[in-house]
């Protein structure tokens, strides 16, 4: 028991010693100045309204910020540049369009787990394939593939609720992703 109070009044000292250190304060100090210490405002001062942003963009002079387009959406989860191939301009990122069937599946695969899924690869040029060694007659560079996960779901699980979906699947276990195509 007696060692149990040390270790007690030891860790006590050691939590009281850290607030000063990273705090600057003692226990039981209060960290606000004192009420005589913080300014008032005098009577020359009178508080002023910050300008409204509406009233910034109308004044001459001031810069606006270009429009930002929005994406274009595969599906309500997904953006259609998530299928865009990666390769390091090989292409000009579309070298098929993406099958609209595997697009719906896998946004109802989305649904179905209740949690993002990361499309990992979508379409690939020819060029894009042979760099990660894809197969000659890969569905990648139809449009009609996409390689994706879903954090904290199983691989098994994934491929089984995607098989399920209607899509034919290539788990690949040791790298935490399935191969998804129609």
């Amino acid at each position: 028991m007696k060692y149990k109070k040390t270790a007690l009044w030891i860790f006590l000292a050691a939590g009281s010693a850290g607030l000063v250190f990273i705090f600057g304060v003692m226990p039981g100090e209060s960290v606000l100045p004192p009420q005589s210490e913080i300014a008032q405002p005098g009577p020359q001062q009178t508080a002023q309204e910050p300008e409204s942003p509406a009233q910034e963009h109308g004044s001459p002079g001031a810069e606006s910020l270009p429009e930002v387009p929005a994406p274009e959406m595969a599906s309500a989860h997904f953006e259609m540049a998530e299928y865009r191939c990666d390769c390091a301009g090989l292409c000009d990122g579309w070298p098929a369009r993406m099958n609209p069937a595997l697009l719906d599946r896998i946004e109802v695969l989305r649904q179905y787990c209740g949690r993002p899924v990361i499309i990992t690869s979508g379409v690939r040029c020819e060029g894009r394939n042979t760099e990660v060694g894809g197969v000659a007659w890969s569905f990648h560079k139809r449009g009609d593939a996409a390689d994706l996960y879903c954090p904290g779901v199983a691989v098994g699980d994934l491929a089984q609720t995607a098989k399920e979906l209607g899509m034919n699947v290539l788990p690949y276990y040791a790298s935490g992703y399935i191969h998804v195509e129609v």
